[in-house]
């Protein structure tokens, strides 16, 4: 037979097809199950990882950096099922693992992020949630390929940063005041400051990046250990060397103590704290935080009080006394800072953001003149001088940002609220302790006037008495709301929102500062026993209306200008970061 006609026999090409065909056939169908599967598989992993997404976001709204006083698990439970059904999540609520934790950076490195989670929601700033379903591999053949696990995970975080101080305003400062105190830290007795300078220091604010571009370090966290003449260098050259600000901090740099100060005694920012960099600072509250740590530095170093030249004007009490002159010391325990972080606690318990107001005694004697005055027909108490001292202990206080409502859907502005711990203020005649600053009690003593009865006047002429002020005012633990819409947005021209809140007022709330006669008597044989009942009434009220007076003209707003009271503390937010949500898939989670 012809090999060649062997090879090309039609009968024997239909054989082999009729075998390879069903096979061919079934291959490609297996590949297109599988395919069909694969993408199916791929679609829904897609879905999965869309609701968790979801769901993370909205959960970390209400983690404690952000949700407010409304922070709960099943709050936080709640939001993250709504989410998710509103991207066709079908399951049950159990369905999701849903953990709070704390969002932050691993590694020496610094550049990697993972989630540790919490049992306690107050130090929550993120939430993680995942979602696994089992799922056939082929919808076609399902005993033929088995189940596989889906998984789908992922971790957002929410958090305000806010800038917190109570280190006053200047709404309520008196440029003399403040000058005074400027000019005792800087040896400068004259010193004062003009309008000018004090509307600049109401109206700067500089900018966490800027402070540390002129500082040349890279973090807050590279700036807190540096001195304080590098923050007050960085402030100058900020604001320009030639303003008014500018000026005012070049003048510091010279001043003595100044070494010895830290930034973080002035920032208080915990090094984890993520402290966004366009975060504004008043200059202001810089300047106080300064000027009150240097002070404390001085007297420290010289173990004295630091003695505060005053010009005395509109003391005078009609009708009544003119008062000469007035000392005033001071001794700063603690100077005021900055608060800067968010509104939950650390890994050990502690709130992460805390401020405190200035923990000072002051110590006053004032020289006042008695003007001459009718007691009763022929009796007059001629012209006498008295000094009065007052020892005042402020007692300070602090505060933590306890809880932060977020901005979120259409509202674009925050909410905070604070714990605020008052200490016990006291005030009284008589000194205040170098070393401790405490207020040493002493009755105010003293020989004044002289009785003229029908022309006959007493031959020593002097009245002894002795009078105290004893008054004190508890310590307070209370929280409040500082701010209720503060705007996140910032104006280019007129800066950041500046929201104040005053605990109390920040003077003289709750303290009566009554003086009583201990002891009245006349060194006198003329007998004057029934002038004595009207004499006490008149001294006693004279010595109510200097000390109200040295109060009201002196020592309420020096306290208002930094912060503090007798009575309360001021607060003031002047900054609040937000920035963006941090949304990340397939977190590695930590213990």
């Amino acid at each position: 037979m012809n090999p060649l006609a062997r090879r090309s026999n039609p009968a024997g090409q239909r054989g082999a097809l009729t075998v390879a065909t069903p096979l061919i056939i079934t291959v490609v169908l297996l590949f297109t199950v599988m395919g069909l599967d694969g993408a199916r598989l791929y679609a829904l992993k897609g879905r999965m990882q869309g609701q968790v997404n979801a769901a993370a976001i909205a959960a970390a709204d209400g983690a404690q950096a952000c949700g407010g006083n409304e922070v709960s698990l099943a709050t936080i439970r709640n939001r993250a099922l709504v989410a998710a059904n509103a991207q066709g999540f079908d399951g049950e609520l159990s369905d999701l693992q849903i953990t709070p934790g704390v969002l932050q950076t691993q590694g020496t490195s610094n550049d990697e992020l993972a989630l540790v989670p919490v049992a306690d929601l107050d130090q929550s700033n993120a939430v993680l949630v995942a979602y696994s379903r089992e799922e056939p591999i082929s919808r076609f053949l399902p005993d033929l390929f088995g189940h596989v696990t889906l998984t789908a995970q992922a971790a957002a975080r929410k958090e305000v940063i806010a800038t917190l101080s109570a280190g006053g305003s200047t709404l309520t400062v008196d440029n003399g005041l403040l000058g005074s105190l400027l000019g005792a830290v800087l040896g400068q007795p004259g010193y004062s400051l003009d309008a000018t300078s004090l509307s600049s220091l109401q109206n700067t604010t500089v900018q966490l990046g800027d402070l540390l571009q002129q500082a040349g370090v890279d973090s807050l966290a590279d700036l807190l250990p540096l001195r304080a003449d590098t923050l007050a260098r960085a402030v100058r050259d900020t604001t320009g060397s030639l303003t008014p600000v500018g000026e005012l901090f070049d003048d510091l740099l010279d001043s003595n103590g100044i070494e010895t100060v830290r930034v973080s005694d002035i920032l208080n920012a915990a090094s984890t704290t993520r402290v966004p960099r366009d975060s504004s600072f008043e200059t202001y509250d810089l300047l106080i935080s300064l000027v009150l740590n240097i002070a404390r530095s001085q007297s420290a170093g010289e173990g004295q009080l630091l003695s505060v030249p005053l010009t005395i004007s509109d003391l005078n009490i009609p009708l009544i006394a003119n008062i000469k002159s007035v000392d005033l010391e001071v001794f700063v325990d603690r100077a005021p800072d900055i608060g800067l972080g968010p509104a939950r606690r650390d890994l050990n318990g502690e709130w992460m953001t805390r401020f405190h107001s200035a923990d000072m005694s002051l110590r006053l004697v004032a020289d006042a003149e008695i003007l001459p005055m009718t007691l009763l027909p022929g009796v007059k108490l001629t012209i006498a001088s008295l000094k009065v001292p007052l020892a005042i202990d402020i007692g300070g206080g602090e505060g933590s940002l306890v809880t932060a409502r977020c901005a979120r859907a259409t509202r674009n502005d925050v909410a905070f609220d604070v714990d605020l711990d008052r200490s016990v203020a006291t005030m009284a005649t008589g000194g205040i302790g170098l070393g401790s600053g405490d207020v040493d009690f002493a009755p105010l003593a003293a020989s004044v006037g002289q009785i003229e009865v029908f022309g006959v006047a007493s031959s020593s002429g002097v009245i002894d008495l002795e009078a105290a002020l004893q008054a004190t005012v508890p310590g307070v633990h209370s929280t409040a709301t500082v701010a209720t819409d503060y705007p996140l947005y910032c104006s280019p021209e007129s800066g950041c929102t500046e929201t104040r809140y005053d605990d109390g007022d920040a003077a003289l709330d709750g303290l009566d500062p009554n003086v009583d006669i201990t002891r009245l008597e006349l060194a006198d044989s003329i007998d004057v026993s029934g002038l004595l009942a009207p004499l006490t009434s008149l001294i006693n009220n004279l010595l109510d209306d200097v000390v109200g007076s040295l109060l009201k003209a002196i020592v309420s707003p020096l306290l208002q200008t930094l912060g503090v009271g007798l009575g309360g503390m001021s607060v003031t937010v002047t900054n609040a970061d937000q920035g963006h949500a941090v949304l990340i898939e397939d977190i590695k989670v930590v213990n």
